[in-house]
């Protein structure tokens, strides 16, 4: 099997449908040896905040000299950046090899893995004959049932902020979502909860953080509520975007509780609080409130639901570097199945324009005169008619600015999917 065989192959198999539950993903890992039994492993969950509380982790653990694998899917920019080790991505030889082992494992199954169930497991069994020191793995939606969830006694497990988000899948309030992130947690196993705000719903309160450390405890979890501030003062967080101070700060509190066992596992590597430090400052997760041109001036974020919007508008209005007097420009593509009218009342308020764009996967993909008539309907909702122009482009580069002489005020923010980051590579 090729690269392109095992491209091919991870997005074909399991094509008869989705089996709730972990069976599958642990009769698979099975029938490859229980490759995920070997690892030392910090178990990630959350609606925003994963990816960037595994990009302090791994980049303060490499700084130590480890051997550290990292495990996300979907892709953002590159396919192969899913399955990382030693801060680099893997190869296609080593992917196709390791898909190839989990293809022949496969055979005779009665119920086939899916794409994700198989990528995963061909993750951990590449994980562990390259004799990883510690892997970072992030859930690819919910907890519970998610094929990551496998392990019986995790370094630590880490619950980055949960909000509304694959709410067909994971519960319709904000509670049932947290319990099903929760799912993570195992007993005598530190679980860290990150600082995250209540969610109304429905004309309810809910306080995700209380259901998670409820949940936690009940399956004999160690709770840590990443409350308390640990970042030095005076230290400057790589990732810009208010938000990352309370990712940064759940990475701390991880790697705290983590150390004494690091230390014990690791004997002979060097690691300390400040080896951590010196590793994070060195973080670097594009997409997520990154500066990507200063004339004029050009802003991509991921934000995808409302707590992401929410983090962004704060990050916009609270951010030095931008001027006093900024035109805010929005430019915006989304998956029909989010909260698209949510983000929308929260970012349209103080734009000057808003342009829709149809994302690469026209599928799943919010059609762009859709997303044009709810702007227009938001607008009318908050009476701001009149105070944003609202259009659509076909593509990425039309909707941006082609000035020669940029205004200093004009700010563009690109946002409302991951997937639009790959548009800027193409």
């Amino acid at each position: 099997m090729d690269f392109q065989e095992a491209v091919n192959y991870i997005g074909n198999t399991g094509s008869s449908g989705i089996r709730p539950g972990t069976e599958t993903i642990k009769e698979l890992l099975a029938r490859l040896g229980n490759p995920e039994k070997g690892l030392n492993v910090i178990h990630v969950a959350g609606t925003n905040g994963k990816g960037s509380v595994c990009t302090y982790l791994e980049y303060a653990l490499l700084e130590c000299g480890l051997n550290v694998g990292r495990y996300a899917s979907p892709s953002v920019f590159r396919y192969l950046e899913r399955i990382r080790l030693a801060g680099e991505d893997i190869t296609e030889a080593d992917y196709a090899g390791a898909v190839s082992e989990v293809k022949a494992a496969a055979e005779g199954m009665e119920f086939k893995p899916t794409g994700f169930e198989a990528e995963t497991a061909a993750a951990f069994k590449y994980f562990a004959d390259k004799k990883a020191d510690v892997i970072i793995v992030e859930c690819g939606m919910g907890g519970l049932e998610d094929a990551t969830n496998v392990f019986d006694a995790p370094l630590a497990c880490v619950i980055t902020s949960v909000s509304m988000d694959h709410m067909s899948f994971l519960g319709d309030d904000p509670e049932k979502i947290a319990v099903n992130k929760a799912g993570i947690t195992k007993k005598n196993t530190p679980v860290i909860i990150s600082k995250m705000p209540h969610i109304p719903c429905n004309g309810t309160e809910y306080d995700p953080a209380a259901v998670l450390e409820r949940e936690a405890k009940l399956r004999g979890g160690i709770c840590i509520r990443a409350e308390e501030d640990i970042i030095p003062t005076g230290f400057i967080n790589p990732l810009p975007g208010v938000y990352q101070r309370d990712n940064l700060n759940a990475a701390l509190h991880t790697l705290k509780a983590t150390e004494d066992k690091l230390r014990e596992l690791f004997p002979d590597n060097n690691i300390s609080y400040d080896i951590f430090m010196k590793g994070i400052s060195k973080a670097a997760w594009p997409g997520r409130y990154e500066r990507i041109s200063d004339e004029p001036v050009i802003i991509r974020d991921g934000a995808h639901n409302p707590a992401a919007a929410l983090a962004l508008k704060e990050s916009l209005d609270t951010d030095p570097r931008l001027p006093a007097d900024k035109k805010v420009h929005l430019i915006m593509g989304v998956f029909k199945d989010k909260d698209y009218p949510e983000i929308l009342r929260i970012m349209l308020p103080g734009a000057v324009s808003f342009t829709a764009i149809d994302l690469p996967d026209r599928k799943r993909g919010l059609p762009s005169d859709e997303l044009v008539r709810s702007a227009g309907k938001i607008c009318e909702e908050l009476g701001i008619s009149g105070t944003v122009n609202i259009s659509k482009s076909d593509s990425l580069y039309d909707a941006l600015p082609d000035e020669e002489n940029p205004s200093d005020v004009d700010i563009y923010v690109v946002f409302g999917s991951l997937s639009l980051m790959q548009l800027f590579n193409s």
